[in-house]
């Protein structure tokens, strides 16, 4: 310690010499101040090395990564301002005592005890300390307490903490509190170094956290190229039978050659690109009901029963009965028109999802869906009943292509709920968690991923209960893709990161869209906050960013942003998340299994 008092003893003599300011309070003073600018570059450097780090690096810190970057924090922002606040403070204390300061020579100790504002320089700069500044007892030294070190104190934080979050630009910025909190630390720490030659040093700090500002902007963002690669999770290897290897066109086919010389499309171009040829999704829409009946008790859950078999299509239809009478169309889904229909076959009113247009691939995606659909079997999961050409039934004419009987929902969608009623509270968001989560679970045991669970998607019943409906994008695991390369599907404001940078869909990754989808029921906000386009939408997706709308003051704070992490692998499974909500209600006094609420908005 003795060599760096002595070092910066000569440091501040040379700046002593170099301004020769003797204007009040005196050069000495002065000096302190341009010292304490060079102190208030070092938690700058730090942050200059974070932002040069993650223009390689992207979003994704790994363990070497985080702690050079914490490291980058504590030493830049608090250990080195520490050790020269110190070391600064013993040389003027030591002046002000009369005693041989190393690095001062017999003619500056002689200077340091010139009086300019009626006190002696040594005096000002190391006669008191900080503690002893804030008496109430003597007003003026009071004040200047408080603005020289509370005042400006709290500026360098905040400048410091502007330099920190600029160097995370477009990644977590968690690290930023490894800068700005040891410099908050550092008021507390020197409340026994000298009052007059802190202050100082803390109006030099401010001065240079300020500009250290424009040098952090200087180093610039990593580019979202980096950032999207950091994000973005390899798939896993999966083998192909023999037979869907001869159907797959060669790897020079499906990607055209670039020419030389041509210019590399940005992220946004390639987006923008994807989301021309996508098909609208619009959201389903719920059909009127007349209310439910005054204190109608709940019925128990629905037996699962035998699984359905799919039936074998009938002859075309030439005059006979027909089995369906379409009623209205309810919506689209992903690959086709919704219509409520009465089956006279079942003696009730179903849902019928036929092809846009009747061609081979889209009767492929229908079979598909049909298959992911019988196999799974769960209470809060839509029924398939049946799986027919649009010919075979007299009662279809308007209808083209295969047709899927499914169960239907009679009830509001979870976004009308939020929209005309308000954001659920707790107990009841958890229940809709558990109910939902259970779904997925079981469909991910088949190997059925849903990848567009959001808010349109969730109808709640005149029980109470929610379903998940509409599998329209779903498809088994191991079955072909059916899109071109790089086609991203699924609705952009709750769509995982790693799929919106072109991954495959996995449980985690509809994990993430249904906790999205329970954060939107909470807030009435997507939790990356809304957006004006689809591109926009999922370039923010793509680029993991920040969760600005998440429930502040929700129970299931830390759980949804667990459930939404950037990284997949560190996402807990979703019987993880039933069974911590499940022990969170019953703690509560609450019933997991209890109603969500009724099924239609109020009027």
């Amino acid at each position: 310690m003795d060599a760096l008092t002595a070092l910066v003893a000569g440091l501040v003599a040379s700046l002593r010499t170099a301004l020769a300011a003797d204007t009040c309070p005196g050069g000495w003073a002065w000096a302190v101040t341009v010292l304490g600018i060079g102190v208030g570059l070092l938690p700058t450097a730090g942050a200059v090395l974070v932002a040069v780090l993650r223009r390689r690096i992207g979003s994704r810190y790994g363990a070497g990564e985080s702690v050079l970057m914490t490291l980058a924090g504590v030493v830049g922002a608090g250990l080195l301002p520490l050790a020269v606040f110190t070391a600064t403070g013993r040389v003027f204390h030591a002046a002000a005592l009369g005693r041989k300061v190393d690095g001062l020579t017999s003619a500056q100790l002689a200077d340091l005890g010139t009086t300019l504002c009626f006190t002696p320089q040594a005096t000002y700069l190391g006669g008191y300390t900080v503690a002893a500044a804030f008496d109430p007892a003597d007003p003026v030294r009071f004040g200047l307490a408080v603005v020289l070190l509370v005042g400006f104190p709290l500026v360098a934080a905040l400048c410091v903490a502007a330099q920190a979050r600029l160097a995370l630009r477009r990644g977590p910025r968690w690290p930023a509190k490894f800068f700005w909190v040891p410099l908050v630390a550092l008021t507390l720490l020197t409340a026994r170094t000298p009052a007059g030659s802190t202050g100082h040093l803390w109006i030099g700090v401010s001065v240079g956290a300020f500009l250290g500002i424009a040098v952090v902007l200087a180093v610039g963002a990593p580019p979202r190229e980096v950032v999207r690669r950091s994000l973005a999770v390899p798939a896993p290897a999966q083998r192909r039978p023999p037979r869907m290897e001869s159907l797959r066109p060669p790897v020079a086919a499906r990607r055209p050659p670039v020419p030389a010389g041509s210019p590399q499309p940005s992220l946004a171009d390639r987006l923008a690109r994807r989301f021309a040829a996508r098909q609208p999704e619009p959201p389903v829409v719920p059909a009127p009901r007349t209310p439910p009946p005054r204190q109608a008790p709940q019925p128990p859950p629905r037996p699962l029963g035998p699984r359905p078999t799919l039936v074998a299509p009938s002859p075309p239809f030439g005059g006979g009965t027909p089995r369906f009478r379409l009623v209205r169309r309810l919506g689209a889904g992903g690959f086709g028109r919704v219509w409520l229909a009465h089956d006279a076959r079942l003696g009730q009113q179903v849902a019928l999802k036929a092809a846009h247009a009747p061609d081979p691939e889209t009767e492929e995606r229908i079979r598909r869906e049909a298959r992911a659909l019988v196999a799974v079997r769960h209470p809060n999961c839509v029924r398939i009943h049946d799986l027919l050409p649009a010919a075979s039934d007299p009662g279809l004419r308007e209808l083209d292509g295969l047709v899927i009987v499914m169960e239907y929902v009679e009830g509001a969608s979870l976004g009308d709920l939020v929209r005309t009623r308000g954001p659920l509270d707790d107990v009841t968001a958890a229940r809709v968690w558990i109910g939902l989560a259970g779904a997925l679970d079981a469909a991910h045991t088949r190997g059925v991923m849903h990848r567009d669970v959001k808010p349109g998607n969730v109808v709640v019943d005149q029980a109470g209960l929610a379903h998940l409906i509409d599998f329209g994008i779903a498809r088994k695991t191991g079955d072909s893709t059916m899109t071109m390369a790089g086609f991203v599907l699924g609705t952009p404001d709750f769509l995982a990161p790693e799929v919106a940078c072109g991954e495959r869909a996995t449980p985690a990754s509809d994990s993430w869209q249904l906790a999205a989808t329970i954060s939107y029921a909470l807030t009435g906000h997507p939790p990356r906050g809304g957006h004006a386009d689809a591109v926009s939408g999922l370039r923010a997706a793509a680029s993991g960013a920040r969760l600005t709308h998440l429930p502040s003051r929700s129970a299931h704070l830390a759980l949804l942003r667990a459930a939404m992490d950037n990284d997949p692998r560190r996402r807990p499974p979703l019987r993880a998340v039933q069974s911590t909500l499940d022990e969170w209600l019953r703690r509560a006094g609450q019933r997991p299994d209890g109603p969500v609420g009724a099924g239609a908005p109020a009027r």
